[in-house]
Formats: structure tokens, C-alpha cells, sequence
């Protein structure tokens, strides 16, 4: 039986360098994060991702998300507005405000959090100036955190002044905002990127 010829040194040194430059974000299992505190790319499928978020309590657990998937994919602004949970939004590697804060809004309901702390905010940005939205976190004395993926910082949303609220929903109730405070409003004549809330409050742990 004839020897099997090894690869020559130029075809090894080929076969590393090719190795070294393919992407190592994400496959079918995983996704790929920028650990700020570690300066480091860390790599956790969503059961992984979850149970760390489930070992923590509190803000410290709300922080951790807001920061995770923040650093797991980019924000890029899409002509067609098509609203991704958490597994497109990482194998994508890009999305909206929106999806940013529907993959949250599902990570902690997995990690533990009571759905009914959770709702998201449609606002005016005076910044940009343009729509944003944000996820909200409800505390005890009734005030909300704001966990924006533009920002690391969750602030309270008395302190958002750059936000001009329009609507706020989760999966069952809409409130419009109009004379400085929330009104319930029927989901179905509220139109969110191109389709009814009713349509999509239904689908958020669906997305």
C-alpha cells in the first residue's frame, strides 16, 4: 500500500493562515459577544447565555443582558422593518432598536423575569432625531429602567429627556401617550413599522 504524501511546508503554512482568518462569531449553536470587562470575544449558545443571566438577581442581571446583546450584533438602520427576536437578531448580526429590545425582552423572560416587569417604549429621539425603542423594566415604586442598545447605561426614564414617549406595549396592553402621561388605546389602531400592534404584540416571545 502506498504512503499517504504529507503537505508540503508552503501548503501547511497556506492551510494556517486560511484557518486564522475565517470567522469564529457564530455558528448554527453559539453566538459571539464583546466582553467589555474582559476585553475579550466570548462565545455561549442561548442556553449558556441564559443560565448566567438566571445566577443573577436584579439590576445586576438586567445590566448583564442590556450589555451582552448590545455587544452581539450592530446597529444598522433596514429599509424593510422586519422584526427579529434574539436568534435572528445574533446570526444576522445587525439589526433595529427594536429587535435589540425583543431579544432582551425574551432572554430575561427565560432567565426568570416576571414578564409584567417588562414592556417596550416607542419615543421620539431628539438626538438623532428619529423613532427609537427601548425596553423598560418596571421596579417596585412603579418608575421604569430604560435598557437601550445604544447605550451601556440603564437610566431611569425620568432622566431620558431625550425621549419624547409615543407608545408603550407589551404582549396584551397599548398606551398612547398625548397630554404628559399614558392612555390605554386599542393595539389595533396603533401601526408599528408598517403592521398593527395587535399583530405583533402576539409574537414577541415568537420573533
Amino acid at each position: 500500500m502506498p504512503a499517504t504524501a504529507l503537505p508540503s511546508p508552503r501548503f501547511r503554512r497556506l492551510a494556517y493562515l486560511l484557518l486564522a482568518v475565517l470567522p469564529t462569531t457564530a455558528s448554527a449553536a453559539g453566538f459571539t459577544y464583546w466582553d467589555d470587562p474582559g476585553a475579550t470575544a466570548v462565545t455561549l449558545t442561548r442556553e449558556q447565555f441564559v443560565a448566567q443571566a438566571s445566577h443573577r438577581q436584579g439590576e445586576e442581571r438586567l445590566a448583564f443582558v442590556n450589555r451582552v446583546i448590545n455587544n452581539a450584533a450592530r446597529q444598522q438602520f433596514e429599509k424593510v422593518d422586519t422584526w427579529k427576536g434574539f436568534d435572528r437578531l445574533v446570526r444576522d448580526g445587525f439589526g433595529d432598536c427594536e429587535d435589540f429590545a425583543i431579544a432582551k425582552y425574551q432572554i430575561l423572560i427565560d432567565a426568570g423575569t416576571s414578564p409584567r416587569r417588562l414592556d417596550f417604549l416607542a419615543a421620539d429621539d431628539t438626538l438623532t432625531p428619529t423613532y427609537h425603542a427601548v425596553l423598560r423594566y418596571r421596579q417596585d415604586d412603579g418608575s421604569h429602567l430604560i435598557l437601550d442598545n445604544l447605550t451601556p447605561m440603564m437610566l431611569p426614564e425620568s432622566r431620558r429627556t431625550d425621549l419624547i414617549p409615543l407608545v408603550a406595549f407589551d404582549a396584551h396592553h397599548a398606551e398612547h401617550f398625548r397630554g404628559g402621561r399614558f392612555h390605554a388605546v386599542d393595539p389595533a389602531r396603533v401601526v408599528l413599522g408598517g403592521q398593527r400592534l395587535s399583530e405583533r404584540m402576539p409574537r414577541l416571545l415568537d420573533y
